[in-house]
């Protein structure tokens, strides 16, 4: 356990969310229709498709939900050497547990960001996000 609430993923969930990840950049790259990687420009690129889809249904099902949350953590998980884990102070959710440059470790709340993007479109931007976390990641939060 990192800290009351928070526990790791077994190796196998943690693997199989790199797996849907993969399979979110896969599909965001056929739609876009160009190359996608783990980075901010990808998360600019999500949330357009996630525009895209709420206008035709305003409730994504679950699985959608879980590829974009997938791709979102990833992305965090790899730039800031994360881990998966699970947050359950207010029922479960799916996280990436990172070290701060200046210490202590920080939950980046993406299953959640993703269910605010989804419900206030751009305003919950998760390109946004991106910037905003990482900068408290960085230790560069005024």
């Amino acid at each position: 356990m990192a800290s009351e609430g928070v526990h790791f993923l077994s190796p196998d969930r943690a693997r199989y969310l790199v797996e849907v990840a993969e399979r979110a950049r896969e599909e965001l790259g056929r739609w876009a229709g160009q190359r996608v990687n783990y980075d901010a420009t990808a998360l600019q690129l999500l949330d357009e498709w996630i525009e895209h889809v709420v206008r035709s249904t305003p409730s994504p099902p679950p699985s959608m939900q879980v590829l974009w949350t997938a791709f979102l953590g990833e992305v965090f998980r790899r730039r800031y050497q994360g881990e998966w884990v699970v947050r359950e102070d207010d029922g479960k959710a799916l996280g990436v547990l990172c070290p701060m440059e200046a210490g202590g470790l920080h939950v980046v709340e993406v299953a959640r960001q993703v269910r605010r993007r989804i419900q206030n479109g751009f305003a919950d931007s998760l390109a946004l996000f991106y910037v905003r976390e990482g900068a408290l990641l960085r230790g560069q939060v005024d």
